[in-house]
């Protein structure tokens, strides 16, 4: 009696566990979003109200990080990022390290304008700024 009724058990129980599994292969976005009361670098909103900073002020450390910035150069140097294209700008004597969240292109030797929020200092002291806004100069 026990040889029956442990395998019909055993059915009903994993037909009761069954069901549909979840569709794996939609693709769906996670949309990230700054914490309230901080600037979010990929919204182009933010980079609207930036001000106009020299290459000094960046490197001085004046700037609080989390500031709106906007800053003129010209590319130096593209850098590798793995989750945003990234390039250092400079003016001839000063480096600024960009966060491309625009993921506009841009080439060595391109004049850009920048607007985005300063992040404060990256790799090797150098000042970073997340850009969400980036015009070339004709």
């Amino acid at each position: 009696m026990y040889k029956v009724l442990i395998p019909v058990s055993l059915v009903f129980l994993l037909t009761a566990c069954g069901g549909t599994a979840p569709d794996v292969t939609e693709e769906t976005q996670t949309e990230v979003t700054a914490p309230e009361g901080e600037l979010d670098p990929t919204a182009p909103e933010e980079a609207e109200n930036a001000e106009f900073v020299s290459f000094d002020e960046l490197s001085s450390g004046n700037i609080e990080a989390g500031t709106g910035v906007s800053i003129q150069g010209t590319v130096e140097e593209l850098a590798d990022d793995i989750a945003f294209p990234s390039f250092i700008i400079g003016d001839g004597e000063s480096q600024v390290y960009v966060r491309n969240m625009a993921e506009t292109p841009v080439e060595v030797g391109d004049r850009i304008t920048a607007d985005g929020i300063f992040e404060g200092k990256a790799e090797e002291e150098m000042p970073m700024i997340s850009a969400s806004l980036i015009e070339k100069a004709e």
